[in-house]
């Protein structure tokens, strides 16, 4: 049964329940799970985290819409998880596939987790007894306050030189030159 066009934008916004009023109970709820965790842990201990949460919402719109798309043309795509768990088996090939990328990403979350609840909040304390009027006190707030906004600016320089690149090239292995000596050769 087709839904109404204007009832799914609405739903659209609203990540995950677009997908859920067109019957894709499976696929609404894995956005929704993904739009809130980041929500809650960033609110919580890392705000960087809330990023992702902008991510999610945008991939939800755009997915509900296109759901609708094509279920009007006939195509039924099936109601699946967008992760699926079989025992660990696909996290185990997503992590031997990708483990540089995921263990710089936990450096880099937890880096930021380290300076947010901890380095900022002693730099803080220093500039109160310094004094915030001071000059030394007002320079090492913006320092304090620059921190997280210059890791940032490095991170997405470097993986930009990164992309420019080309990334991490694999070299080509070493051909195993074995020579084969005939019967009456020495």
């Amino acid at each position: 049964m087709q839904k109404n066009g204007f009832l799914t934008l609405c739903f659209s916004f609203i990540p995950g329940a677009g997908q859920m009023y067109q019957g894709y109970m499976k696929r609404g709820l894995t956005q929704v799970l993904l739009f809130v965790i980041p929500l809650m842990i960033g609110g919580v201990f890392l705000p960087v985290l809330m990023v992702l949460s902008a991510v999610v919402y945008m991939y939800s719109f755009f997915d509900s819409l296109n759901l609708r798309a094509q279920l009007r043309q006939g195509i039924v795509p099936e109601d699946a998880f967008l992760f699926s768990w079989d025992g660990g088996e696909d996290l185990a090939r997503l992590v031997d596939r990708r483990h540089h990328l995921i263990g710089w990403t936990l450096v880099v979350l937890g880096v930021a987790g380290l300076y947010q609840g901890f380095v900022s909040p002693w730099l803080y304390r220093l500039v109160d007894l310094i004094g915030w009027d001071t000059a030394l006190g007002q320079l090492l707030n913006q320092v304090v306050r620059g921190i997280p906004g210059l890791a940032v600016g490095l991170v997405f320089i470097g993986l930009g030189l990164w992309l420019i690149k080309g990334g991490k090239k694999k070299q080509p292995a070493e051909p195993d030159y074995t020579e084969f000596k005939g019967e009456g050769e020495v």
